[in-house]
C-alpha cells in the first residue's frame, strides 16, 4: 500500500504522494512506480527535463509588455540575461490554460503584520515546492536535493544563473550567509526548530558556487519535505545586499542603525532582512525571489506589489510569469467590511470567513461577480482550545496541567450545538486531532471526552477538589475563585462566547477578551495568557511530519506558543543547556517526536510512531475541540483564472496556490 522513499529530487526526477506515502521517482531517474493522480494540471520541471520527458520544445521566452520600454532604453537586461541558464529556467504548466498578462489583484489582512492571504505570499517559493494537493514534491529554488542513503546529509544544488530580484546573482554564499552569519549568530534570532535535530543546529558547507551540503547530527528523512514548506524551506539571504547591516562585515554597523532609527545593528538587521517568506517585509529594497515585489506601503497601511522583471519561471509556451501586473494587499480590519468589498467587488480573493459568512457571501455572488469556494481541511477540527500550561499563575499552572481539568472542560461542550448554530451543520461534531482519512487516525480519536457530558464535567472537577463556593464558583486550592479570561486573535468571538458559556454553567466563569495578534502573540510568550482559541491546522500528514507543532512543546509555533511550554522547547533545541526541563510525560512526547521525524517516510516505523504521537497527544487533552471535518470558506473573483479549483484541499493555508499562474479574464 505505501511506496519507500528513494533519495534524488532534482534533474528528471520528482518526489511522488502516492496514497498516504511518498516516493521520490522520475522518468530518466526510476521508472514511475504507479499512476499520479493530481487534483489539476499543475506541474513544474526545469526546462531540459520538460523538453526531455514531453518530447516538446519549449519556445522563445517572452516578457511582459511593461518591460519593453526599459529593456528597449536599456535600464533593464534583455529577458534572456534576466532568467537562469536556459537549461535551469523553471516550466510551470498552468491548472487551467496558459494565461495574459496585465491587471491587478487585491486581498485582504486584518492588521499590518498579518500575513493575508497566500497570494502574494508566494510560501510556495522554497528550495522545493508541492503540487496543489501535495501529490508531488518537485525542486523549486534549487535545481536538485540529493539525500544521502544514510539520511545524514542531503547536497543541494542552486539554478545557475538565477537572480535576486534586483538582478544580483543568487549563489551558495547566500545560503552559508543565512546559517553562519545569521543563525550562528548568538544576537540575532536562531535557526528554525527544522534546523535542529535532538539539541544540535544542521550544518552547511560550501562545495562550489552554487552547490552545498547541508549535514545533520542524525538521520533525516524529512529534510526534502521540510525544505518544501515554511520559513525553513527559505535557508537564504541575499547576502550581497544584508552585509550593510551585519557588525561582522560592516564596522559602522551600529552608526547604520543609529542614523536609521534603530537601537542596534542587530534591530536594524532583522527589519531588513524581513520578508523572504509571507508578506513581513519592511524594507521596500530587500532583493527577494518572489514572483513580486514590494513597491510602496501608503499612507493607510495598504502594500503593492510590482512584477519581478528577475522571476525565474515560465510556462509551457515560454512566457516569463507571473502573468498579473500588480497584487495589493489591502488592510481591512472589520472582518464586516471584508465580506462588504468581497461582495462589491473591490476584493478579488479572501479568506478566513466563518460559517455564519456563508448566507451572505453566496447571496452576493452574481452582484460581486465572485465564487464562494469551500476547500475540504485536511484536518479534524475547525478550531480548538487551549490552556496555557505554563502561565505565570503558578495556581492556575498547576490546574491546567492536570487532564482532569481538561477533560472535565471538553465534556462542558455542547458540539451538537455548536455545528447547529456556528457551522451550519455542514461539520461533525468530534475532538481535536487529524482528519478521519488521515494514516494516523483511529476510531476512537473523535470522540475521545467529546460527548456533552455536564454531570461528568461538575463530578470530575468536584474529584479534584475544585469545589464550588456559595455563588456556584469553583474555588482554587488558594480559596481564590477560579475564573478565566479566554483570549480570541483570530475573530472567531461568537463560538468563543459559546465556550466561556458551557465553562460558566460549571462553575468556571469565563470571559471572551479580542485581541489582535500582536497584542496576543506578546502576551502568550510572556506567559501571561490563560486560554486561547486558534485555527486547528497543521494536521495534514506531511505538513504534521514537518512541523508536529501540537505534537510536542511549545503546543504552537516557537514564537507563538499557545498552549504553553516555550522554556520546554528550550530545553530540548539545546540539549538541556537552557530553558526549563519539562515534566516526564512531556519529555518522553518530546523524545517520541523526534523519532517519528527521523524514521523513514511512509516505512512501518513511520507510521507506528506517528499514530502514537497523535493518540499520545489527543489523550492529554493537549487540544479541546469543537467541530471538525468543516470546509474552509474562500472567495475569488471569477475574473482570476488558474486559481485553485474546488477539489483542492485545504492544507495549511492552501500553500500550494501558486500564484504566479494566475490571471485575469472577463
Amino acid at each position: 500500500m505505501y511506496t519507500r522513499v528513494k533519495k534524488l529530487l532534482g534533474t528528471a526526477a520528482l518526489a511522488v504522494v502516492t496514497g498516504v506515502g511518498l516516493n521520490i521517482t522520475g522518468t530518466a531517474t526510476y521508472a514511475m512506480a504507479q499512476e499520479i493522480k493530481l487534483v489539476d494540471d499543475f506541474m513544474a520541471w526545469s526546462l531540459s527535463d520538460y523538453e526531455a520527458e514531453k518530447g516538446a520544445t519549449v519556445p522563445e521566452f517572452k516578457q511582459s509588455p511593461l518591460f519593453e520600454a526599459a529593456v528597449a532604453d536599456g535600464s533593464l537586461p534583455p529577458l534572456a540575461d534576466r532568467l537562469p541558464v536556459r537549461e535551469d529556467v523553471m516550466v510551470v504548466r498552468p491548472r487551467e490554460s496558459i494565461g495574459t498578462y496585465g491587471g491587478t489583484v487585491r486581498y485582504n489582512a486584518t492588521n499590518p503584520q498579518s500575513f493575508g492571504n497566500i497570494g502574494y505570499a508566494a510560501s510556495d517559493a522554497h528550495l522545493a515546492g508541492f503540487t496543489t494537493n501535495w501529490e508531488v514534491v518537485f525542486p523549486d529554488i534549487a535545481r536538485n536535493i540529493e539525500l544521502a542513503d544514510d539520511n545524514m546529509s542531503a547536497k543541494v544544488t542552486l539554478r545557475r544563473g538565477m537572480k535576486w530580484s534586483d538582478g544580483q546573482p543568487l549563489t551558495a554564499d547566500d545560503i552559508m550567509f543565512y546559517f553562519n552569519d545569521i543563525g550562528e549568530n548568538p544576537e540575532l534570532p536562531p535557526l528554525p526548530g527544522n534546523f535542529v535535530i535532538s539539541g544540535q543546529p544542521v550544518t552547511v558547507e560550501k562545495i562550489d558556487d552554487i552547490t552545498v551540503q547541508f549535514n545533520f547530527p542524525q538521520p533525516n528523512p524529512a529534510f526534502i519535505l521540510n525544505v518544501a514548506r515554511s520559513k525553513a524551506g527559505f535557508p537564504i539571504a541575499p547576502k550581497h545586499y544584508l552585509e550593510k547591516w551585519h557588525k561582522a562585515y560592516n564596522p559602522d554597523a551600529e552608526k547604520v542603525a543609529e542614523e536609521e532609527g534603530f537601537s542596534s545593528w542587530v534591530d536594524a538587521f532583522v527589519s531588513h532582512q524581513e520578508g523572504q517568506v509571507e508578506d513581513f517585509q519592511v524594507d521596500q529594497n530587500l532583493p527577494v525571489l518572489k514572483p513580486w515585489v514590494l513597491s510602496e506601503v501608503d499612507q493607510f497601511g495598504n502594500r503593492y506589489y510590482q512584477r519581478n522583471p528577475y522571476y525565474w519561471k515560465v510556462d509551457t509556451e515560454g512566457n516569463q510569469l507571473p502573468y498579473i501586473d500588480e497584487q495589493v494587499r489591502m488592510l481591512i480590519p472589520d472582518p464586516e467590511v471584508v465580506k462588504l468589498n468581497v461582495q462589491s467587488g473591490q476584493l478579488d480573493y479572501a479568506d478566513k470567513f466563518a460559517q455564519p459568512d456563508l448566507p451572505v457571501l453566496k447571496a452576493g455572488e452574481q452582484t460581486g461577480n465572485y465564487t464562494t469556494m469551500l476547500f475540504k481541511a485536511d484536518q479534524g477540527a475547525a478550531m480548538k482550545y487551549q490552556f496555557n500550561l505554563t502561565v505565570d499563575d503558578p495556581v492556575l499552572r498547576e490546574i491546567f496541567n492536570n487532564v482532569t481539568f481538561r477533560q472535565a472542560m471538553s465534556l462542558a461542550v455542547n458540539r451538537q450545538e455548536i455545528n447547529d448554530t456556528i457551522f451550519f451543520g455542514l461539520g461533525t461534531p468530534r475532538q481535536w486531532g487529524v482528519s478521519s482519512a488521515s494514516p494516523f487516525y483511529q476510531d476512537w480519536m473523535g470522540q475521545y471526552y467529546a460527548d456533552y457530558d455536564v454531570d461528568q464535567a461538575n463530578a470530575l472537577l468536584d474529584e479534584m477538589g475544585l469545589k464550588k463556593g456559595p455563588d456556584g464558583v469553583r474555588l482554587r486550592p488558594d480559596g481564590e475563585e477560579l475564573r478565566l479570561i479566554l483570549n480570541d486573535a483570530v475573530n472567531r468571538v461568537q463560538l468563543s462566547e459559546l465556550i466561556a458559556e458551557y465553562w460558566t454553567d460549571i462553575g468556571v466563569p469565563t470571559q471572551v477578551n479580542t485581541v489582535t495578534r500582536e497584542t496576543f502573540q506578546q502576551a502568550i510568550t510572556a506567559n501571561k495568557v490563560q486560554a486561547s482559541v486558534w485555527f486547528a491546522d497543521v494536521v495534514s500528514e506531511k505538513d504534521m511530519y514537518t512541523r508536529p507543532i501540537w505534537l510536542r512543546p511549545p503546543y504552537g509555533l516557537d514564537t507563538n506558543p499557545l498552549g504553553g511550554g516555550m522554556a520546554w522547547r528550550t530545553w530540548q533545541l539545546t540539549d538541556g543547556a537552557e530553558g526549563e526541563e519539562p515534566p516526564a510525560e512531556f519529555r518522553a512526547q518530546q523524545k517520541l517526536v523526534e523519532q517519528w521525524q527521523a524514521s523513514e517516510l511512509g516505512s512501518t516505523e513511520y507510521y507506528t510512531l506517528g499514530t502514537e504521537a497523535v493518540a499520545n497527544t489527543v489523550k492529554q487533552m493537549l487540544h479541546i475541540g469543537t467541530v471538525g471535518e468543516v470546509p474552509y470558506i474562500y472567495a475569488r473573483s471569477n475574473r482570476i483564472k488558474n486559481f485553485p479549483g474546488k477539489d483542492t484541499l485545504f492544507i495549511d493555508h492552501t500553500r500550494s496556490a501558486h500564484s504566479e499562474q494566475w490571471y485575469l479574464a472577463d
